[in-house]
């Protein structure tokens, strides 16, 4: 759809637009494009149908928002996760597999926007839409959604949302349907609106949640921890037993339209190899959480496929937690990232299912781009022993290295790296944790370091920069800062690059550069390698989805004869 046929927003600076690229289509047209697409499969039935998909997993840790804990988020996207805008799909060449534009925003819950002149206030006009309990989207549904983000403790929402949205008082209500929000500066606007594209955005039934709260229980939060169907999105929870399984049933009545996948059965199967054979099989439809190896495997296999990110947007990190010995020490945690076998592991581990990155975290392919002047840590034990005794510390260095039982991929790495930073004068013992004692781990700050894969949902520079670096309002480090790292420098020259208005020109770039600098040479957290997703598929399944939050949207998804 060309812009000029867009309902819009008032024309905005072509910098501006670049960054933004906001696609305010009329909910019309969406709606009639999503009809177009999603009717039913006449050939599908139940059980090994067209109109069901079988998911076998082995995360038992779900969690259904961001404000209830944090834990495995997959299920909950397609149930709760419905959003006021959305990244639109596009078609890739890959195993028909369909990819997020992350730099184009379009209707979703909010069927059209405006922006005021100075880019500080957006206007928002709401959809007709209908939540799984059959309560009307209204403005009261919106604003009541962040008032209980910012006000349960639980909720790493507001620390990931800063600076762009810090206050429930940023939200002003006009009438049922519309409503505004204001940002304290223009160069909040692109990274605004990947916010409320994603995960730390979702809109909640108000009414339906406010019926169950208690007064120990002021906003219905622990109620939604086992009883998911408070939202707008394309699915409900129609069995749910934590630990061992859930069903999905399609909503009729979403927004964007009926998808063709009727019903979802998520099972919980630890063991990856029976997750496999369930694939090969076809007892599954869909395998999540594989180890690389089996990944190859699969890719060459008959019958199953693998989703091949265009550009993966998920990374091997290795947060030191700076709370605590060892890594406490800035030199102790410089040396640690020169004890790591960035290649082996590439090589050993992820059987060319991965690649070496810059050393910090911001996209390399966004404009204005400057990796300048930072420090390529790579394979060195001579560089790490020096480093250590620089630290004046006793050598060999001792430390636990946490992981999660649920992934083999990150199990295989600690052996890599617990084998080769012998040299480097590290002494490593590695700890499995169950699935749910690692995301209670990784942000209450208690192990020494650990490793996962993560991601940024929100791919702008200042959002990039501030996930693992966000602090509380008292100054203590967030939930998600994994390393619990906390440097003033770092946040004025953060705060610098995030007062200009578009932070894609190549001054912009200059200023996220001296940002990322202190962040590299204070080596928190170790980035060791971009990763493609670690799931698989039948053939038969098309209109697979490559999302920033790395979770597929299963109504996009049908089933039937293999694509191209």
């Amino acid at each position: 759809m060309p812009f000029s046929d867009c309902v819009t927003t008032k024309e905005t600076p072509l910098t501006i637009k670049r960054a933004l690229l906001i696609l305010a289509m009329t909910m019309a047209s969406v709606l009639a494009l999503a009809a177009c697409g999603s009717s039913p499969n006449s050939s599908g039935g139940g059980g090994s149908g067209n109109s069901t998909l079988v998911v076998v997993t082995p995360d038992t840790s779900w969690t259904w928002a961001l404000d209830n804990g944090f834990g495995g988020l997959e299920p909950s996207m397609n149930v709760v996760g419905a959003t006021l805008v959305r990244n639109p799909y596009e078609a890739t060449n890959r195993n028909g597999i369909v990819a997020q534009n992350v730099a184009k925003y379009a209707p979703y819950l909010a069927k059209s926007w405006t922006i005021s002149k100075d880019d500080k206030v957006v206007t928002f006009h709401l959809a007709d839409a209908v939540s799984e309990q059959g309560n009307p989207l209204t403005a009261d549904d919106v604003i009541w959604s962040w008032e209980r983000r910012f006000n349960t403790s639980t909720s790493i929402s507001p620390s990931i949302q800063n600076p762009q949205i810090t206050s429930i008082k940023q939200f002003h209500k006009i009438d049922d349907k519309t409503f505004t929000v204001s940002l304290a500066q223009p160069g909040y606007l692109s990274t605004f609106f990947g916010l409320i594209a994603n995960v730390t955005a979702y809109v909640y039934d108000a009414k339906y949640l406010k019926a169950h709260a208690t007064p120990s229980d002021p906003y219905a939060v622990k109620f939604t921890t086992t009883n998911p169907n408070y939202g707008f999105g394309p699915y409900s929870v129609t069995h749910y037993q934590p630990g061992v399984s859930a069903t999905l049933t399609a909503n009729s009545n979403f927004v964007l339209g009926a998808p063709k996948i009727k019903t979802i059965i998520y099972k919980i199967v630890p063991d990856e190899g029976t997750r496999v054979n369930l694939l090969k099989s076809g007892d599954a439809n869909v395998a999540l959480d594989l180890a690389p190896s089996d990944l190859v495997n699969l890719e060459k296999g008959s019958g199953t496929k693998i989703l091949s990110a265009p550009n993966p947007n998920s990374y091997m990190e290795m947060p030191l937690l700076t709370n605590k010995a060892p890594f406490n020490n800035a030199l102790v945690r410089q040396a640690m990232e020169y004890a790591i076998p960035y290649d082996q592991i590439i090589q050993n581990v992820f059987h060319g299912l991965a690649f070496r990155k810059s050393p910090g975290f911001l996209r390399s392919d966004a404009p204005g781009y400057d990796g300048s002047g930072f420090t390529d840590f790579t394979y060195d034990p001579a560089k790490a022993k020096a480093l250590l005794a620089r630290a004046g510390v006793s050598t060999p260095v001792s430390y636990t290295l946490t992981v999660s039982a649920a992934e083999p991929d990150m199990q295989e790495a600690a052996v890599q790296i617990q084998t080769y930073a012998k040299a480097a004068g590290f002494n490593i013992t590695i700890k499995q944790v169950p699935a749910a004692a690692f995301g209670q781990g990784r942000t209450d700050h208690t192990f020494q370091a650990f490793l996962l894969l993560d991601y940024s949902i929100t791919l702008t520079p200042s959002y990039e920069l501030n996930v693992y670096t966000a602090k509380n309002p008292d100054g203590s480090p967030a939930g998600n800062n994994l390393a619990a790292w906390v440097d003033p420098a770092f946040y004025a020259a953060k705060a610098k690059a995030d007062a200009l208005a578009d932070p894609y020109t190549a001054a912009a770039g200059k200023l996220w550069n001296a940002s990322e600098q202190i962040f590299i040479n204070q080596a928190p957290i170790a980035f060791i390698a971009q990763i493609q997703p670690t799931t698989a598929f039948r053939t038969d399944v098309n209109g697979i989805t490559w999302r920033s939050d790395q979770w597929i949207d299963w109504s996009q998804v049908s089933k039937g004869a293999s694509e191209g």
